[in-house]
């Protein structure tokens, strides 16, 4: 057991010092909300589409590839929000908090966790398959929040399908795919990244994780973090106790394997979305309650991301 404890706090540990350290850096004022903004856009337009470009576009990916698990998570998370559909209307009475209450409880961090928690649980390996399911994964995930949020909007001028096509246009997904190309021309005619290319490209994506989780603590706002606190903790107890406590042992039953058990761990048992935030404000939904729960889920996931990997490494399925 206590092998199980060290392994889980390696996998852990560093995501919540990194966190904790990008609080602190905001806290003591070395930088500030609008260098945050500034940050956050650079990560999330070039540095982690360029981690995902990189971890595919070098892999063998009818080697890596995993049909299984990609549909598998995708269809989870379909049926998951299809339930929440279902089960949200009965208890929420106000359209503004409906959608963002869904799209809380159903939706991953998988992007922002699914590589560092595949490299730490799985090696390398795990870094490559959790960066390839994120090509087919983030999409769909994205497509079901915005569908969530439109559905019990009452900004009647949001273009769905407009909203649906830029979705394909973010650059995460356009890094994505462009990997997934790129490979498959690599593998076929044996065409590789010139060194200085891949040595370039190799930086710029070492730099994509550490600092979306430092550029994560720096958003935290702990002063209103529970002001909704009996919705919010209705999503944030949903999405990182409930859904993977059922979820994993479910997978765990179908026969997946330790690999596949590593990723589906950042599937199901990671925070809400940071992106949630501005999606609900731009659907003019209640975006304090998405604040809220996404600052309350990544505080409290560190624990129990903590727990479940414990868990799933004392009965061997990871």
């Amino acid at each position: 057991m206590g092998a199980d404890l060290i392994f889980s706090a390696n996998v852990v540990v560093p995501i919540f010092l990194l966190i904790m350290l990008g609080y602190a850096l905001t806290r003591l004022k070395l930088w500030d909300a609008h260098f945050l903004k500034i940050a956050n856009d650079v990560c999330f337009k070039c540095l982690l589409p360029v981690l995902l470009f990189y971890n595919v576009a070098t892999a063998n990916i009818f080697d890596v590839f995993n049909g299984r698990l990609i549909i598998y998570a995708s269809v989870c998370a379909c049926l998951l929000c299809a339930l929440l559909f279902i089960i949200v209307p009965l208890f929420v009475k106000d359209n503004k908090r409906r959608g963002v209450m869904i799209q809380g409880t159903f939706r991953s961090n998988f992007l922002l966790f699914g590589v560092p928690l595949g490299l730490s649980i799985g090696g390398e390996s795990g870094a490559v398959l959790a960066a390839v399911v994120a090509s087919f994964y983030v999409p769909v995930i994205n497509m079901l929040s915005v569908i969530s949020l439109y559905a019990f909007s009452d900004a009647k001028n949001k273009n769905l399908k407009s909203a649906l096509l830029g979705i394909l246009k973010n650059p995460l997904i356009i890094g994505g795919v462009s990997g997934l190309i790129f490979s498959l021309i690599r593998n076929y005619i044996g065409f590789e990244i010139p060194t200085i290319i891949d040595t370039t490209l190799f930086n710029i994506k070492s730099t994509a994780t550490p600092l979306a989780f430092l550029i994560l603590g720096g958003d935290l706002k702990f002063g209103s973090m529970l002001r909704n606190v009996k919705f919010s903790i209705f999503s944030v107890l949903g999405k990182i106790v409930l859904i993977p406590a059922v979820m994993l042992m479910l997978s765990a039953l179908l026969g997946f394997d330790k690999l596949e058990m590593a990723i589906l761990v950042a599937v199901f048992a990671t925070p809400n979305a940071v992106s949630s935030y501005a999606m609900a404000r731009n659907y003019e939904a209640d975006y304090e309650l998405a604040g809220e729960i996404i600052t309350l889920g990544t505080l409290l996931s560190v624990f129990t991301m903590f727990i479940f990997i414990t868990i799933a490494r004392s009965f061997g399925w990871i």
